[in-house]
């Protein structure tokens, strides 16, 4: 029971933890319409309030007051073939097909001729899954349904002490929540394995979290643009509670024996640093209607080595190696200006998963992502929309008998993003 236990208790940690920098798997880096146009590439760009997520100091060159908001629709599920005996064989389970919505909000006020400040609001993880028929399903004991909220809001300032230089800094304040469902199970001295006694329900949140970021742009010359970006780790404090209901099995006797070992209703709490993130980008424009870009983001994920966890019950407290590198995302992403109202767009990005073969499980089986995006911007006068597609390419991925569960298959999934963007500016400033 208490191997179960501990095997929920990192459910739990893995869906309360994601706040500012996970690369990948739990990874929504869709806070921008027009960035993600490009392929994300939008550190050296920086020329919409967006700015706020991909490089803050760019706030300082819009003027006066500028707003936009936006949603995106993502649209992905997973799929798994295990080896015998679960599921074996020939015999293929899904997560039942999911639409999630994470929306972006900013606003940007240049107050004095080299002075700006902003405010931004994105949901920088906030997926889930449930699989089908959750009953059945034979990772069931890991995980049969979550369902993730995160929340960060940044306010920066920014400041230009030179016409080719940009600086910024500001705060990173994070919020998330999660619940999770998952059957518990114990093993049957009379039968032939584990049979299901009850479910476990998750619910968890962390206390409001705090980091930093500094960010700064440098003009090398009229054509080509250097931008820097840097968010720091945070760490997070988070808590839960965890509620126990047993369903009877048709054996009385055995019922018994498994409520004498049930546990009461309880509390969970773990502290976890996450990683930093690092943003270098350029930009070149000196093709007529033009603009290229480069990004290289950095993960510090060689942080994320163990999970260490706390029941109120001490009994169920353990520790759960992670192991996870650092990684590189590279983004690439080019514009076309067909007119003053007009730009095409287009992007590519390759984002490697953090995650070791042994921790993958039904719960995040993360890969390496290719995207291809395509964008559509236009602008009239105070008003701006931006729109933009993104396919994802995963290359399905197996444990190879690695599983720290001993669950071991191989892991497929699917992505398709779209989203919109619009935007105002007011106090006589217009987009360009």
């Amino acid at each position: 029971m208490h191997r179960r236990l501990a095997t929920l208790a990192l459910a739990l940690v893995c869906l309360i933890i994601p706040a500012t920098g996970f690369a990948a798997g739990f990874s929504v880096f869709e806070a921008g319409a027009r960035a993600l146009g490009t392929g994300g590439a939008f550190a050296a760009r920086a020329d919409d309030p967006s700015t706020i997520f991909y490089n803050p100091a760019g706030i300082v060159d819009l003027e006066n007051w500028q707003a936009t908001a936006g949603v995106s629709l993502i649209f992905t599920g997973t799929s798994f073939a295990g080896v015998d005996p679960d599921p074996g064989y020939g015999v293929t389970e899904k997560t039942i097909d999911h639409v999630f919505t994470p929306i972006n909000a900013y606003i940007s006020w240049k107050f004095a001729e080299k002075w700006a400040a902003g405010i931004g609001l994105m949901n920088p993880f906030g997926l889930g899954q449930t699989w089908d028929n959750e009953n059945e399903f034979t990772g069931r004991h890991i995980v049969q349904e979550v369902d993730l909220v995160t929340f960060n809001v940044t306010p920066v300032v920014a400041y230009r002490p030179a016409d080719t230089v940009a600086l910024s800094a500001g705060a990173q304040i994070v919020h998330g929540s999660v619940d999770l469902t998952r059957a518990q199970q114990m093993w049957d001295p009379n039968g032939s394995g584990f049979l299901d006694v009850g479910t476990a329900h998750l619910e968890g949140s962390n206390d409001v979290a705090w980091g930093w970021t500094a960010a700064i742009l440098l003009d090398v010359s009229e054509s080509v643009r250097v931008g820097i970006n840097y968010r720091s780790k945070i760490e997070l404090d988070a808590s839960g509670d965890a509620a126990f209901v047993q369903q009877a099995s048709g054996n009385p006797a055995f019922d018994l024996a498994v409520a004498a070992q049930w546990p009461e209703d309880q509390g969970v709490a773990l502290t976890v640093k996450l990683p930093d993130m690092l943003w270098i980008g350029g930009s070149y424009d000196g093709v007529d209607n033009w603009l290229f870009l480069l990004d290289l983001v950095f993960f510090g994920w060689s942080e994320f080595q163990t999970l260490d966890f706390v029941f109120d019950d001490p009994s169920l407290d353990s520790s759960r190696p992670q192991n996870y590198d650092d990684t590189v995302q590279i983004r690439l992403g080019a514009e076309y200006t067909l007119n003053e109202a007009w730009s095409l767009r287009g992007g590519y990005y390759y984002d490697p998963s953090p995650q070791p073969t042994p921790s993958m499980s039904p719960l995040l089986a993360d890969k390496d992502r290719h995207g291809i995006t395509l964008g559509l911007g236009w602008v009239s006068g105070k008003w701006w929309v931006d729109a933009y597609g993104l396919a994802l390419i995963s290359p399905d991925r197996s444990t190879d008998g690695e599983s720290l569960d001993g669950y071991n298959g191989t892991y497929g999934s699917y992505g398709y993003l779209t989203g919109v963007n619009v935007g105002y500016a007011w106090g006589g400033g217009e987009q360009e």
